[in-house]
């Protein structure tokens, strides 16, 4: 394997964003713009505040710059694609789930109360190469790190190990029979787990998303309106919910009715009956200028404490892997099936959220899931937050980089190969049982990379600060 400071090497910064001078700028430029041509098209406004979420932190940048690391990872000549000693032609169809990162683990409660943890957004779900599901968790824990500055005793190096050995050792024993756990629950979930464990049961508990986006009027409930949560950042909405048309409504309407067929158990008669639907407005970095609404529905029964609040969700095509040599047939039928068959087919409990299920419109897909408290993400700003007070040491985020390792593998493993065959099986055979040198191999990418997504960080915020309506097709 290459060593640290030979990939290091390949991988020139350039000091400034001059594109003149700095090819890498020109290409940042015009790949953001390509890939955000559709909503630019339709809401130029929304894609300048999804620019402004990204420039104001490295790891906002690096959730919504996936297509770029996508690019960077399989092109020849990008600044991302380093051969690996891990990998055979079997290993280059796997069920990704497309984007891992630390802030795209949260928290899961199916009908039988089990609370757990894993991924929660498979929005880039597709069959690739599974390294770069691997590179991709291991490089977001390294620059969600980068913002620790010298707080805490965090070893950053460690991390970044702990991410490709789990995983390496998790499908070494995959292979070899060991039983596939169901879920991470509690008692393997660590510190950080437990905490989001925790919190996911009292907010739960509590219907806090029915205080949060909702208000009772007489004997009815309807959703809220207008700013929820003030801006942190100029110019970018953080939680707003904004009323529709009577076009979208009917709209939003005749999705929840065509999504009921694609449960997996079917709820009662009048459960779907809709009440009140707004716009969601803040959510996400690469999703922040995606169509999401909120549908308040009746429930269970005909009071207001039992309505359930549905989140209805525009998703795309997944990101592009070029040159991947893989069978040309669809998976799937449409964007909306893709993401949920893939969440219900990589996720520890196929019935994680019994509400799960998709819905389309023309060429529109979405993804429809329950807006529940039950459901809680990981939130880099709480690392930060936690390490500072010294709540969270080094050998907390090393632990939780280990359970995300862990729950990658044996999302891979879940899941047939693009036409047939085991995973586990598959990829534990490019492994050679090196655990250590995959291990290796994936902290020198994500070191690399790191270093990339800062310097491109910095080329962005010049961008942005030149004009940004440049970066708009």
């Amino acid at each position: 394997m290459a060593s640290l400071a030979a990939l290091t090497a390949c991988l020139p910064l350039a000091a400034g964003c001059d594109e003149a001078s700095d090819p890498r700028a020109a290409w940042l430029a015009g790949t953001l713009a390509e890939d955000n041509l559709p909503f630019a098209l339709r809401e130029p406004a929304s894609v300048l505040g999804k620019y402004r979420k990204m420039a104001a932190d490295p790891y906002a940048f690096f959730r919504g710059t996936a297509a770029q690391f996508a690019r960077d990872a399989v092109e020849p000549g990008g600044a991302g694609h380093f051969k690996t000693a891990y990998a055979t032609a079997d290993t280059a169809s796997v069920l990704l789930v497309g984007d891992p990162h630390p802030e795209n683990i949260g928290t899961f409660r199916p009908p039988d109360g089990a609370l757990f943890v894993d991924f929660n957004d498979y929005d880039a779900a597709r069959y690739g190469p599974y390294h770069l599901d691997v590179r991709r968790l291991a490089t977001g824990f390294l620059v969600a790190c980068e913002g620790l500055g010298a707080r805490g005793d965090v070893d950053r190096d460690e991390v970044a190990l702990a991410v490709g050995r789990a995983y390496a050792e998790t499908i070494l024993a995959l292979a070899v029979g060991e039983p596939l756990p169901s879920a991470a629950a509690e008692a393997d979930a660590g510190r950080i787990g437990h905490r989001l464990l925790k919190k996911a049961r009292e907010d739960g508990q509590a219907r806090e998303e029915l205080d949060d986006y909702t208000l009772v009027a007489g004997n009815g409930r309807a959703l809220a309106d207008g700013v929820l949560e003030p801006p942190t950042v100029p110019g970018v909405v953080e939680d707003e919910l904004a009323p529709v048309t009577a076009e979208t409504r009917a709209f939003v309407d005749g999705l929840v009715a065509r999504y009921q067929a694609s449960l997996a158990a079917p709820r009662p008669a009048g459960f779907f009956r809709v009440k009140d639907v707004r716009r969601r407005l803040g959510a996400g970095v690469a999703s922040y200028p995606l169509w999401r609404f909120y549908v308040l529905v009746e429930g269970e029964g005909d009071g207001p404490d039992d309505d359930v609040i549905l989140e209805v969700k525009e998703v795309w095509d997944p990101l592009a892997l070029a040159g991947l040599d893989l069978p040309r047939a669809r998976a799937w039928g449409d964007n909306g099936e893709r993401v949920v068959t893939a969440q219900r087919t990589l996720q520890g409990r196929a019935d994680a959220d019994p509400l799960l299920g998709w819905a389309t419109a023309g060429a529109h897909a979405f993804r429809v899931r329950e807006r529940t408290k039950f459901q809680r993400g990981f939130g880099v700003d709480e690392l930060r937050e936690k390490v500072a007070a010294r709540d969270w040491r080094g050998a907390d985020v090393v632990a939780f980089a280990r359970l995300a390792g862990r729950l990658l593998a044996e999302a891979h493993a879940r899941a047939p190969r693009l036409g047939g065959g085991d995973a586990a099986t598959a990829i534990a055979a490019a492994l050679h049982g090196d655990a250590a040198g995959f291990a290796r191999e994936t902290a020198a990418f994500a070191a690399v990379y790191r270093d990339q997504v800062l310097a491109d960080h910095e080329r962005f915020r010049d961008l942005l600060a030149r004009d940004e309506h440049a970066l708009l097709p």
